[in-house]
Parts: structure tokens; sequence; C-alpha cells
């Protein structure tokens, strides 16, 4: 009874905690000749320590002359993670049209960057072609709650002197306490009911049960822990 006992206690307790400061900006939008760059944190801007969080970025033209773009670099608060497998990219082919395919970017954990290279990537009023970049983080388990660091974007451009940059582009994401189904699943991977994943999640059949059904799960555990 006292593991089931100290796994919702701890639950509560960090599941009341959710209220943080005012938030942050967690979308922009930046413009350099006829190119436009909206960055964004995907969901509402907040993320909980040691939980994930994803960025989007969309480059598109504002009017023609088209464009083709080389490379696509983010830029993360220092001590996120990325997530490896994460990185996504959506443009257009000459042969299939636009897709979306998962990619393996330069990761350069110095600088706090993630970039993909190209050989061009088309953006036009034409169709709406557009390039969109989305990369996802592991936020440390030490960031404060209430806090917001910053992030930005750079990018190529073929016919362009040097790389488009903005940094900071005045994109966070605010970190808040975790939510009741975060607690549990973070209480019951310490209490050896579910292991981590190392990049902020939870494995194994009790993990999953925790993300599905948090309530349920802890009946279960209740019932397994007095009929025992």
């Amino acid at each position: 009874m006292v593991a089931a006992t100290a796994l919702i206690a701890g639950g509560l307790a960090i599941g009341a905690g959710t209220a943080a400061a005012a938030q942050a900006p967690y979308s922009a939008t930046k413009t350099t000749s006829n190119i436009k760059v909206t960055k964004s944190v995907v969901g509402d801007g907040t993320v909980a320590p040691g939980q994930k969080v994803t960025y989007r970025t969309t480059i598109a033209t504002t009017a023609h002359p088209d464009r083709f773009i080389n490379r696509v670099t983010d830029f993360h608060p220092a001590g996120f993670k990325y997530v490896n497998g994460s990185a996504k990219l959506t443009a257009w082919h000459l042969v299939g049209g636009v897709k979306t395919e998962n990619v393996t970017p330069e990761v350069d954990v110095n600088n706090n960057t993630v970039s993909v290279p190209s050989t061009g990537m088309a953006i036009s009023q034409t169709d709406s072609k557009t390039v969109t970049f989305e990369v996802t983080y592991l936020v440390p388990q030490n960031a404060q709650i209430g806090s917001a660091s910053d992030s930005g974007v750079s990018f190529d451009v073929s016919g362009f002197a040097t790389t488009q940059t903005f940094n900071p582009m005045g994109v966070s994401a605010t970190i808040r306490g975790l939510n009741p189904g975060e607690a549990v699943a973070t209480g019951s991977s310490e209490l050896g009911f579910g292991s981590s994943d190392g990049e902020g999640g939870t494995s194994g059949s009790a993990g999953s049960a925790i993300v599905e059904n948090p309530t349920g799960f802890v009946v279960d555990v209740l019932r397994g822990v007095v009929g025992s």
C-alpha cells in the first residue's frame, strides 16, 4: 500500500503545480525580401520539465519570383536535447508533389542548433509551395517553472549572398508544472512501474496504461496491492 500511496501523493502534488506565470509568445513571423518564415511551438506553447516540445518552422513566398531553400536551421534553447528520429521535412518534389519525410539532421550541441541541408527546395506562390521543418526536443528536468527561453531560425536561399537569420525569433515554450497525467507517469517510472525511454517518455505496458488512462492505472495498482 505504501507504493500506491506514494504514487498518488506524488502525482497530486506535482499536478497541483501546473499553473504558470504569464505565457511568452509562442509563434512569430518574420520577412526578408519576398520570403516569410513562421516559427511556432506546436500545441499550447507550454511544456513541463522532463517532457517533449516540438517546434515547427514554415517558409513561404509572399510574391513572385519563386525561391529555392538550401538549408534550414533551428536554434533551440540551451539545455534542450534533440529527440532522435523526430526531425521531419515537408517540401514539394518534382516527382510526387508535396511529401513529408523523416530526415537525419546535423545536430550541433555546442551551438544549440539542428539543421537540414538540401539541394534546393522550391517555395512559390504557384500551388502554394512551402517548406516546413519540424523538430522535437526533450526539456531538461531542472527547467524552472514559469521560465521561457527564446529560440530562432535561419535558412539559406539560392542567389542570396548571406544566410537569413532570425535569432532570437521571439518564439518561446513556457515551462509549466506537470499535469496530472504526466505526474502519474513520472511517479510510476520512479517507483518501477514503467521505465524511462531516455527521452521523456515511459515504455512497457505500465507506461502505456498510464498515458492512456492514469486514473484506471492507479485503481488497478490499489486493487493489486490490497488484494495481495
